[in-house]
């Protein structure tokens, strides 16, 4: 089962899909998928992450953060606070949801899209387990605040550095921390160190080879196994 679905908030209009494992009618753990700066839903990466969690019986919730893909706002002027906002608003929707089991919910992040994970896992116990990818803690201008070919507002940056990652990391446990050794974005030490902060029970797993977006099929698809086998291991119930 899919559905799409449409989010009002203070700073824009959230577009999203939520999507179930076939089968009977009933309320299912689900794991909310937190995409990076210029990504989307629509990213084969997050498709792809969702239908295997769906396979594995767990509901899956892709969305478009502000300025991105189908949501409204201008993604020169997202910053960081935004992002938390926005996921605190999916956080609810799915919450609230009739075939959604409020006590098993999950949250799995990449790049950007991990440190907003982070913070929003550190301050609501609502999300029971986290994922984390390619994560960094510090965001430093340069090239004239132009990232990817897009030129962001020094908000963007002010307010990253207004957060302190590394000490709400401390907060957060039962989190799967995957960072691939030849990320050429985000350096591998800085998972590594999001990672040493975290509280028990926690796992690293440093992909050989791996770049930053896990652009290898093999290299993304370990990932993507890693991923799902933790969410089941915390989510599903025995």
């Amino acid at each position: 089962m899919m559905q799409n679905f449409i989010l009002n908030t203070d700073y824009n209009r959230i577009s999203g899909i939520i999507s179930f494992p076939k089968g009977e009618n009933k309320r299912y753990p689900l794991v909310i998928l937190s995409h990076g700066l210029i990504s989307s839903k629509e990213s084969s990466k997050y498709i792809a992450l969702a239908d295997r969690l769906n396979e594995e019986g767990i509901g899956a919730c892709r969305f478009d953060y502000h300025g991105c893909g189908e949501s409204g706002g201008f993604i020169e002027e997202t910053t960081l606070s935004i992002r938390v906002k926005n996921l605190e608003a999916v956080l609810e929707f799915v919450s609230g949801h009739p075939s959604v089991d409020p006590e098993r919910i999950g949250v799995l992040g990449s790049s950007f899209g991990g440190s907003t994970c982070i913070i929003k896992a550190a301050r609501d116990k609502r999300i029971k387990c986290v994922s984390i990818w390619a994560t960094p803690y510090k965001l430093e201008e340069r090239d004239n605040g132009t990232i990817s070919d897009i030129k962001f507002k020094d908000t963007i940056f002010t307010d990253f550095q207004s957060y302190d990652i590394l000490e709400e990391a401390e907060k957060v446990s039962h989190a799967l921390v995957v960072h691939g050794d030849l990320d050429e974005v985000v350096p591998c030490t800085e998972g590594k160190e999001i990672y040493n902060r975290m509280r028990r029970p926690k796992k690293l797993e440093i992909i050989k080879g791996a770049d930053h977006t896990f652009t290898n099929p093999l290299h993304r698809d370990k990932a993507i196994t890693m991923a799902v086998n933790w969410f089941r291991r915390y989510l599903i119930r025995p």
